[in-house]
């Protein structure tokens, strides 16, 4: 089994249901991500967010921007460390 990436990023966006609309469209694409609840050192309510490594980074942003999915926060993540990025 390989070991996760040193790194992978994560996306807030507004709502479940943008959540949705991205998962469907990411799926559609063929891009690698994963759905993970809203990390509590970012956000203590509960929620879920899009997840991806490095690879995919650019391709996924640029999905859910075409898409016109707003995305309230990203961040880069390093184990239990999330530093936010624009």
């Amino acid at each position: 089994m390989p070991s996760p990436p040193a790194e992978t990023f994560v996306f807030i966006l507004p709502s479940i249901h943008h959540v949705l609309r991205g998962e469907k469209l990411l799926k559609k694409a063929g891009l690698d991500f994963d759905l993970i609840p809203v990390p509590k050192e970012v956000n203590p309510d509960c929620g879920m967010a899009i997840e991806t490594g490095p690879d995919d980074l650019e391709r996924v942003r640029a999905a859910l921007n075409g898409a016109g999915l707003s995305i309230e926060a990203f961040y880069r993540r390093r184990g239990k460390v999330f530093d936010l990025l624009d």
